[in-house]
């Protein structure tokens, strides 16, 4: 195998919580808030039926032909030529999103934090910190993900100090429109949701083989509960409002005040999000690296991933001009763009496999 490494269930769970909502917290709550308005609250409960879904196919895919990730199991079940296309297609679809996470962190980092720091510097050392851990392993990912993910995760408290400045009278009228801007608001969060097959690529080695099912729906739930949360306080604190910025969740943080004495929490909120981020581009530059070692019957893919880490960097420059255009993209062309690789194409994979399986059983 590929990949020798082999981690526990909840170390799982620590690995994707931050892959899905690293880059979630910051993106989603404006996109909602134009979508979906006093409603937005409700996107992450109905996106998170597709976090469900999407872990419930990659397990059942993983039962049919356990040890094996979608680049090998995918020339199983659809033949030779198609599997090793559609295992060319996940490749670049890892690096391409690699390269589009590294751009969304870096350009965070020099509009809000550091202005004077040339964007480059970012996207550089993000990911050369990501390729040592990736050249490590799954056990190194895991283990730095542990403590990565508890600051990420604790820093999440801060947000209610805002409890007594919210106005719950912006939570109403209640589906003033219909559901249809919900729906709306929720296929942007199904585009993060479906990121959940990047399961398939950690499941083969797990030690416990028969909790990897429980781990997945329980970080799925977790990542439901935490979108829900950063919504609320973003819509109780600024309403609708929220559509006109690029970084709602940024900006509550930054008016927050104790006392007239304790201020700039923003600074925290940073340091754990530079946190989550390292996880999540670890996690995606790790699936694209086993993807490509895979795919090309490389002994190893720790002698690619550097490599692989320029052709990131180029992606994340190339793909993404401005903010502009980022967010046109996340609202228009991801959601789909990442649903139809990460959720559609594998339910038809698992489909397929289960027929074959059937007409094993019966002759």
């Amino acid at each position: 195998m590929v990949e020798k490494g082999r981690i526990t269930a909840p170390q799982t769970e620590f690995i994707m919580i931050p892959t899905i909502i690293g880059t979630a917290i910051l993106s989603i709550p404006s996109i909602d808030a134009k979508f979906a308005g006093h409603d937005m609250w409700m996107t992450p409960i109905l996106g998170s039926l597709i976090g469900f879904l999407t872990v419930y196919i990659v397990w059942r895919l993983h039962e049919l032909y356990p040890m094996q990730t979608p680049i090998e199991y995918s020339e199983r079940i659809i033949g030779k030529a198609a599997g090793r296309v559609f295992g060319l297609l996940l490749t670049l679809f890892y690096i391409h999103n690699s390269g589009i996470i590294v751009r969304e962190y870096s350009s965070f980092i020099s509009t809000n934090v550091m202005t004077d720091t040339p964007i480059i510097i970012f996207s550089i050392t993000i990911l050369f910190v990501s390729a040592l851990a990736v050249r490590g392993g799954l056990e190194v990912i895991a283990r730095t993900a542990i403590i990565c993910t508890t600051l990420f995760m604790s820093s999440s408290v801060v947000l209610l100090l805002l409890i007594k400045d919210i106005k719950l009278g912006y939570l109403l009228p209640f589906l003033e429109n219909g559901l249809l801007p919900v729906m709306k608001g929720t296929l942007i969060h199904n585009s993060w949701f479906s990121e959940f097959f990047l399961l398939a690529f950690i499941f083969p080695y797990i030690n416990n083989q028969k909790n990897g099912l429980k781990s997945g729906l329980r970080a799925s739930l977790i990542v439901m509960f935490i979108l829900l949360y950063v919504n609320f306080f973003v819509l109780t604190a600024i309403g609708t409002s929220a559509a006109n910025l690029f970084y709602p969740v940024y900006a509550i943080i930054r008016s927050i005040t104790v006392y007239n004495f304790f201020e700039n929490f923003e600074v925290l909120i940073t340091a754990s999000w530079v946190l989550g981020n390292f996880v999540k581009i670890s996690v995606f530059l790790y699936a694209a690296s086993l993807s490509l070692a895979q795919l090309f019957r490389f002994s190893s893919y720790k002698i690619i991933v550097f490599p692989l880490s320029v052709l990131v960097f180029i992606f994340s420059y190339w793909d993404l001009p401005n903010l502009v255009v980022k967010v046109n993209y996340i609202s228009t062309i991801q959601p789909f763009y990442l649903l139809t690789i990460q959720t559609i194409i594998p339910l038809f994979l698992l489909g397929i496999a289960l027929i074959k399986r059937k007409r094993s059983e019966s002759t």
